[in-house]
């Protein structure tokens, strides 16, 4: 017995087939690309709105790294020659022009131990240099390119980076005109001790990426390719790239500028570190920045801080991570007296302290 199909019945084969073949076709084009480029989240890429140089779409990292590699300049240490680089004793590290007329930004630690000091640009010049201004609570050098003109300079961002924000730092090395580690901000406002017979350096953040020696005194860019940190070699002090305080480098081109930057680096003598909510819970204190030790003779030593004082705020200022107790991050200048909340063995007092110059 023969039974009829229904027009019906031939329509929803006709759909059942045709998803059937839709979804296999999916799947092998699906599985094409993830054997040609992996997965679709190694594409890294962040909408950016009045992004860097006007461009309201989408910037990549790529895109970043091509138009502000130009703004990387090589810092040279020690003489170069043929030889030196053969032997991968080059004496090179990094730096990034924050003036048309030859300033440049690097980290301390990169130029430490230097015998002479030259700046190459992309474009192939070379220019002695000098130290023009230096903040070592921070890390943080300005050098000058000496007779250099129409230089690239990068601009540093306006607000300081927060956890999770995109970080990208763009270097240079030999024999590899551009190197790139991107990630996302992992902390801010900590404190680095490169070496121990050194003091640690302040306002620190750390990105999850790979670190590269080759990048010290890099820029640590962010999703509009401005400025939000100096990465420097910390060896293994810190996981992760570590980049020192943008606004210690900000500042020091402003004193050099002479835009109402401080010439003097404030300083408040102390080390802390911030207390956040959970762990200002556990040990029974308020959320602020806690004093782990106080240098004799120091402006918190006469203001009578003590290790194991919560400083809570300065002036109206809540302290948290991001006003953490430095006197750059929070615009204090040399002479300047402020009030700070302070909690010691549970009770609350104001205490009064002149802020000094390092």
């Amino acid at each position: 017995m023969t039974t009829a199909v229904r027009p019906r019945d031939r329509l929803i084969a006709a759909v059942v087939l045709s998803a059937v073949i839709g979804l296999v076709g999916g799947g092998l084009a699906a599985w094409g690309i993830y054997a040609r480029f992996g997965p679709v989240e190694r594409v890294t890429q962040q909408n950016i709105v009045g992004g860097s140089g006007g461009n309201n779409g989408a910037l990549s990292v790529g895109s970043i790294a091509q138009s502000k590699s130009v703004s990387v300049v090589e810092v040279l240490t020690k003489p170069v020659t043929p030889g030196s680089l053969l032997a991968g004793s080059t004496g090179i590290v990094d730096g990034f022009a924050v003036s048309a007329n030859g300033l440049v930004v690097s980290s301390i630690h990169a130029i430490e131990g230097a015998g002479t000091l030259r700046i190459a640009t992309a474009e192939g010049h070379s220019y002695p240099a000098t130290i023009v201004r230096a903040d070592p609570t921070h890390g943080v050098v300005l050098l000058q390119a000496v007779g250099a003109q129409g230089l690239t300079p990068l601009t540093f961002a306006t607000v300081t980076a927060r956890v999770g924000d995109l970080a990208i730092a763009v270097a240079r090395a030999p024999f590899s005109p551009v190197t790139l580690a991107t990630g996302t901000v992992s902390s801010i406002g900590i404190s680095v001790s490169l070496l121990d017979s050194e003091p640690p350096l302040r306002d620190a953040l750390t990105v999850d990426a790979t670190p590269d020696p080759r990048q010290d005194g890099a820029p640590l860019l962010d999703g509009n390719g401005n400025v939000i940190g100096v990465v420097v070699d910390a060896g293994n002090s810190a996981p992760g790239v570590v980049a020192l305080s943008m606004t210690s480098a900000a500042n020091l081109l402003a004193a050099a500028s002479g835009n109402g930057g401080n010439a003097a680096v404030p300083t408040l003598g102390v080390q802390s570190q911030v207390l956040d909510a959970a762990t200002a819970a556990a040990a029974g204190v308020p959320v602020g920045a806690l004093i782990l030790s106080v240098t004799t003779g120091s402006p918190g030593a006469a203001a009578g801080l003590l290790p194991g004082d919560v400083v809570t705020a300065v002036g109206s200022t809540a302290l948290d991570a991001t006003h953490p107790f430095d006197a750059s991050v929070l615009g204090l200048a040399p002479g300047e007296q402020v009030t700070l909340t302070v909690s010691r063995n549970g009770a609350s007092k104001t205490i009064q302290l002149t802020v000094g110059s390092a």
